[in-house]
């Protein structure tokens, strides 16, 4: 949106000018106006953004600048009629990309007008003053803004206190010391309840289809999660009766190579033009006495970090195997990977490194976190080995189920 209304001002801002023969370089002026056209359109492609990566925003605003910078040079440089273009640009950059943008763009700003300035100091063509005005004005704008800014927030927010979730969830001791934004944590929040309902829905439609009853712990736990998300939403919950407790079943089990085949097909369907999604097992089948649905979950949120924190070109390497009665899941890409200290904070909920918040990548530092809760409540671990730049190799292990053939 930003890109578009940048883009949109010049060209009219182009063709106001051309309109009423105020520029001597008419044909160049057009020239600009047609490049900034082209640009955005190009920009526009979806392929294009994803092979500059994290880099694309700050090329995007790089190229509108020098866009708007080269109209200037056309039209009487720094004391162009064309010079709020540049004042509009530092506006656009801080309501769409954030105050970070904003006051790299005025820098940059403040440089390009210095270099169109230049020449006519030492020409001595232009009275100093007004001159000197114009250079400072960007910088006395953007400190405009931010003052504007902090008067509309007001005092700070009081930090927003998770809503109470059902038990089974067990993330509401360390979530409760997390500040939260209501709108952007939420979302965070409902895509893992959303992942399970899904599973189970799946797993109750499958039962359907062979003519079976619904399991009563895959409607008890489905009920969980609808609760949780219930809780996220803030909605109130009906009261009732509490439901019969199902009878005891089986232990639970999960096989690690069928549940990571699985996901190694599913992320290589979605990221396969991105990444390259490698799975090999040992065994044919692993047998870990677990919830099936619990560790998908977990397995997810080590997948998505994978994912996202790797750039375009990479690797993403799934791996199963058993060793003296223990099962092994290792997940390793060619990411950003971490630090010691990173490393030691990892499970922290809400706790997001330098290097991920330098990508500027999604994400509200909740997905390992959630994954170290959910295993351990499993009976499995979960460890880190990196180097900041050299990738993250993920470990967990479960203990092999009794009796299963390894």
């Amino acid at each position: 949106m930003r890109g578009l209304a940048s883009t949109a001002l010049l060209a009219l801002s182009v063709t106001v000018v051309l309109a009423t023969g105020g520029a001597a370089e008419g044909g160049r002026l057009a020239l600009v106006a047609g490049a900034a056209v082209a640009a955005r359109a190009l920009l526009l492609v979806p392929a294009v953004t994803r092979a500059f990566g994290t880099f694309a925003p700050a090329l995007d605003l790089g190229v509108s600048l020098a866009l708007v910078l080269a109209a200037l040079s056309l039209t009487g440089g720094a004391m162009s009629d064309l010079y709020p273009l540049v004042l509009v640009e530092i506006a656009l950059a801080r309501l769409f990309e954030g105050p970070g943008a904003a006051r790299f763009l005025a820098l940059a700003v403040l440089a390009g007008v210095l270099a169109l300035a230049a020449p006519v100091v030492i020409a001595g063509a232009v009275p100093l003053l007004p001159l000197a005005l114009r250079i400072f004005w960007p910088a006395a704008f953007l400190v405009a803004l931010e003052a504007a800014g902090d008067a509309a927030g007001g005092a700070p927010a009081k930090p927003v206190e998770p809503a109470p979730v059902p038990a089974s969830a067990r993330m509401e001791p360390r979530m409760a010391s997390a500040s939260r934004d209501a709108r952007q944590e939420i979302l965070h929040d409902l895509k893992s309840p959303l992942s399970v309902i899904r599973v189970y829905t799946d797993l109750i439609a499958e039962s359907a289809r062979r003519g079976e009853p619904p399991r009563p712990d895959h409607l008890s736990n489905l009920e969980n999660e609808v609760a949780l998300m219930e809780a996220m939403a803030g909605a109130p919950r009906p009261t009732r009766p509490p439901a019969p407790r199902p009878p005891s079943r089986p232990t639970p089990r999960a096989d690690l190579v069928s549940l990571l085949g699985s996901l190694a097909d599913a992320y290589r369907a979605t990221h396969g033009e991105k990444l390259r999604i490698e799975f090999l097992a040992e065994e044919p089948e692993i047998l870990v006495a677990a919830d099936p649905v619990a560790v998908q979950r977990a397995f997810r949120n080590v997948l998505e970090n994978a994912v996202k924190y790797t750039p375009p070109g990479g690797q993403v390497r799934i791996r199963a195997s058993v060793v003296s009665q223990h099962a092994f899941a290792v997940i390793s890409d060619t990411g950003v990977g971490m630090t010691a200290e990173e490393q030691k904070r990892a499970f922290e909920y809400a706790y997001r490194g330098p290097a991920a918040q330098t990508l500027g990548a999604e994400g509200r530092g909740f997905g390992l976190a959630l994954a170290h809760e959910l295993l351990e409540q499993n009976g499995g671990k979960i460890s880190l080995l990196s180097e900041p730049g050299h990738g993250l190799e993920v470990t967990i292990m479960f203990p092999v189920l009794k009796g299963a053939r390894v």
